[in-house]
């Protein structure tokens, strides 16, 4: 959860009335945070927040926006916002983006912000702010990079700005915090940033570079910026702040916020223009997005009676900028027809995927002390799912029988569920912008987690004997052809030792088989990653799949780098729920 950290006295100074500690620490309910630590002789705090979707809280500036109720600070209106709606037609570009960037970093968005002062504490919130970003909302840079520069620093800023491919060995220039050029190779070598993030671009032949009218280079994004154009120091009163990355949506939400949290500082804020292959960028400005709630969902939510007037002041107090009533629901949103309300998100908010969440912000806003509690009218008795009894007693058998239970990741990565087993991926759930290529799919199998244990277990004394109960997913066609998902429940177990075999393995099997009264035959089937000849399917009356068995194939374990023989079963539990009244009887 991010964690901030900052001066009280700075927070008060953005919040129309000052707060003591202690009703400090009673507002924070309204952006889900809590005190973690307050200094009273120094002033100083550390708030959790416990909200990870709402990147414009992770600011000090963010905090006390969202405790104003969204609105700006007296004389210093967000203004950028016209600008932006208002800017002339056919006007030329501030920054452009070379179109060879497609496969780097295609896209760039910026504003300048001038007449503004940063202070210790703005300067340090603004570097803060700038870190979690990159780090936590860009991925560490990898999606979404952020720079703040002074317009008028060591050499000044001179539009337009060019984003484009550079040669590493040819291209020099002074990166921050020290004092003789390098070139953008070197730098990667030998600074501390280029250490950390170069391999973000140091696969490509050519590297990305933020360059001004003169030549001038800025920044090595999403590396590291320029000494002599890039760093910034307390009292600056003009800057230009800039975001490179692969989605423009993100982009301009950081710098919508950013612009937000420098106009609540005092700064006039200037939209830019960005032109690119890709597609144009005018950073701040508001991308319009609205938000239909159904007449009545307030209501069924909460648990109370409607309250239309209600329910608008409140998110207007809470910082929606805009709530309309609706007779009917707006053409092919597939609501009822009874209307409802028009709800337009705040230009530095993306979280909104439905309307429960903008009912989950009424709730919020008005506080749930205000709802009168209502006690349950009936009492009933929890138990376990079928599937799950099922599983406690695959479990219970296991361990009866000296296996070893794991716990693996539900994601994995792909290589270890394809390549590493002998097996396509087809039939992959894939997550759409995964944190990591090692969580980037959802696993179809739980051998992967059971290989990927024995490869660890070298050093322990042999026989290795480990099983795993658990939910898998892959994707299976519909009668009607269309892909959907499937869930699948699965038990898995492995045994390794020098004579490790399926003669083993399937005796395990079948008694853990026997304790749900059945027997099944053994059908020779060959089925990665099972040695062809060594391995089969038991299958049940209806001719389905139970179970496979076999002994890994020797390519499989040295993929794994398992030096040990292997033999593995999968078994199905979901095809066991199908005995029906066999997994009733008691065992």
């Amino acid at each position: 959860m991010p964690t901030l950290e900052g001066h009280l006295d700075d927070l008060n100074s953005l919040l129309p009335t000052p707060l003591s500690p202690e009703e400090m620490n009673q507002a924070l309910d309204r952006v889900k945070g809590e005190w973690k630590h307050y200094d009273p002789a120094t002033r100083r705090f550390k708030i959790e927040l416990n909200d990870t979707n709402r990147p414009d809280l992770w600011s000090v500036e963010g905090i006390a926006r969202q405790l104003r109720g969204g609105t700006p600070l007296p004389g210093r209106p967000y203004s950028f916002l016209e600008k932006a709606s208002t800017r002339e037609a056919g006007k030329a570009p501030e920054m452009t983006v070379d179109p060879a960037l497609s496969r780097v970093r295609p896209f760039l968005g910026g504003f300048r912000a001038t007449g503004g002062t940063l202070g210790e504490e703005g300067l340090a919130g603004l570097i803060g702010t700038q870190e979690r970003l990159s780090e936590l909302f860009g991925r560490k840079r990898a999606d979404l990079a952020i720079g703040v520069y002074p317009l008028k620093g060591k050499k000044e800023i001179v539009f337009p700005l060019s984003f484009r491919l550079a040669d590493p060995d040819a291209t020099r220039f002074v990166p921050l915090g020290e004092e003789s050029p390098r070139t953008l190779r070197e730098v990667l070598a030998t600074h501390p940033k280029g250490i950390a993030y170069g391999p973000l671009v140091s696969s490509h032949p050519a590297w990305p570079v933020i360059s001004d009218a003169n030549g001038e280079i800025l920044s090595l994004p999403p590396v590291i910026n320029s000494q002599t154009s890039g760093a910034v120091v307390p009292g600056d009163r003009d800057l230009f702040v800039e975001a490179t990355g692969n989605d423009p949506q993100r982009i301009l939400l950081v710098l919508n916020i950013l612009a937000a949290n420098l106009a609540d500082r005092g700064f006039l804020v200037e939209p830019l223009l960005s032109r690119g292959a890709g597609g144009d960028i005018l950073a701040p400005s508001s991308p319009g997005i609205a938000v239909f709630v159904p007449a009545g969902l307030p209501a069924r939510v909460a648990g109370a009676a409607d309250d239309p007037r209600d329910f608008i002041e409140v998110l207007l107090g809470f910082g929606y900028p805009a709530i309309s009533r609706k007779g009917t629901a707006p053409e092919g949103i597939g609501r009822s027809s009874a209307g409802g309300y028009e709800v337009l998100q705040p230009f530095y908010r993306d979280d909104l995927l439905g309307a429960v969440d903008v009912v989950e912000d009424y709730l919020v806003a008005r506080g749930f002390d205000s709802f009168a509690p209502v006690m349950p009218r009936a009492f009933t008795a929890g138990s376990a799912a079928p599937r799950i009894k099922v599983e406690n007693r695959i479990r219970t058998a296991c361990l009866g029988m000296g296996f070893t239970e794991l716990l693996s990741n539900i994601l994995t990565g792909e290589p270890a569920v394809t390549t590493r087993l002998g097996r396509g991926g087809e039939a992959l759930v894939r997550i759409d912008n995964p944190a990591s290529l090692q969580y980037a799919v959802v696993r179809p199998t739980l051998l992967s987690g059971l290989l990927a244990a024995e490869a660890r277990s070298a050093r322990h004394p042999y026989p290795h004997r480990v099983f795993e109960v658990g939910e898998a997913m892959e994707l299976a066609s519909s009668r009607s052809g269309e892909r959907r998902l499937k869930d699948l429940h699965l038990a898995a177990a492995l045994i390794s030792h020098p004579g490790a075999g399926i003669s083993e393995l399937q005796g395990v099997l079948e008694a853990l088989l026997a304790r749900f009264d059945l027997r099944l035959a053994l059908e020779p089937e060959d089925h990665p990653p099972y040695i062809p000849g060594r391995c089969g399917v038991l299958k049940n009356s209806r001719g389905e799949g139970v179970a496979t068995v076999g002994e890994i194939h020797p390519a499989t374990l040295d993929l794994w780098g398992i030096r040990m023989p292997a033999a593995a079963f999968e078994l199905d539990v979901a095809a066991l729920l199908g005995e029906g009244d066999v997994l009733g009887a008691g065992h």
